[in-house]
């Protein structure tokens, strides 16, 4: 599966959402898809079906939009840890959907709800967001 395959999963978003969004929302989308993704992923585990093609699309998807949002500039150690964060969610969610096994996803999962619970609490004014 490439990142186009996975960017095109995205096309079935809400689009009227996505352009009136600030990109402060636009990244807490993203970050509430990509959860509401990998906990579908853990459902069908426990329910011991093969993981969906959709919800495994939609999941490095946003994995690569979060990374390609990443400003290395401004946001010095914090996107380096966030990219090497991502990284390891992709490497993860590659050997999960290549095995269709758990692996280390109960960690990806507590990962991003913690990343989601973090950018919720960034003030939306903030005007370098």
């Amino acid at each position: 599966m490439n990142v186009q395959s996975a960017l095109n999963a995205y096309k079935e978003t809400d689009l009227s959402e996505i352009d009136s969004a600030s990109p402060h929302r636009l990244i807490e989308m993203t970050f509430q898809d990509l959860k509401k993704n990998l906990l579908i992923i853990r459902r069908t585990l426990n329910n011991g079906k093969r993981i969906g093609g959709d919800e495994a699309s939609r999941s490095i998807a946003a994995l690569e939009i979060l990374r390609t949002s990443l400003n290395f500039e401004d946001g010095g150690d914090i996107a380096k840890n966030l990219d090497q964060i991502y990284v390891y969610s992709l490497d993860q969610l590659a050997k999960i959907i290549k095995d269709d096994s758990e692996h280390e996803l109960d960690s990806v999962i507590a990962i991003v709800t913690s990343l989601v619970d973090a950018w919720s609490t960034i003030p939306v004014s903030n005007p370098r967001i």
